[in-house]
């Protein structure tokens, strides 16, 4: 862990036990959601990747747009430690990439959204063969705020598996 992952994991919980965070002691057991799943696309791993990049998610991602923080640069790079924004849907959040490997086919980031949660998305694409691969996502909400539990409930597994058919369909639609 280098420090730029750990400078922004200490502010990541500065902001968690900043004064926002007020839970009660009966609702900490729902401060915590973790989904997984995965679905098939017609391409290889090494096409894939790229699709789960910050700049290239906004190929299937309505409303995506990303703003590079560091480095300062026209567009979000793909590396360990690239800071990001985005502003959409009514939140504004402050991502990180923990990381990127294009070898492994690997996207991990984590992101804040300042006064509610904090969220972990890890994409590993498994190639099937050559022109098929599997994408595994995997999320962990935290809830910081009442607002955060209310969004970390509404992730349930029937949400997340739409969410998964959802991507597959869009992501498919920007290969073709």
């Amino acid at each position: 862990m280098n420090w730029m992952t750990i400078l922004f994991a200490v502010g990541a919980l500065a902001i968690v036990r900043g004064p926002q965070f007020e839970l009660s002691r009966e609702k900490k057991a729902t401060e915590q959601v973790v989904r997984e799943g995965s679905f098939e696309l017609d391409t290889s791993a090494d096409r894939a990747l790229p699709f789960f990049t910050p700049e290239g998610e906004r190929a299937w991602a309505e409303g995506w747009d990303p703003k590079p923080i560091y480095p300062p640069q026209a567009g979000v790079a793909f590396k360990a430690n690239a800071v990001f924004r985005v502003d959409q849907d009514g939140e504004r959040s402050l991502w990180t990439i923990v990381e990127a490997n294009l070898q492994e086919h690997i996207a991990e980031y984590i992101y804040v959204v300042e006064g509610e949660r904090l969220s972990r998305v890890r994409v590993q694409i498994q190639p099937l063969d050559g022109k098929r691969c599997r994408v595994r996502v995997r999320y962990v909400h935290t809830a910081t705020s009442e607002k955060g539990l209310h969004f970390v409930a509404s992730v349930t597994e029937e949400s997340y598996a739409q969410k998964m058919r959802d991507w597959q369909r869009m992501v498919s639609a920007a290969i073709r």
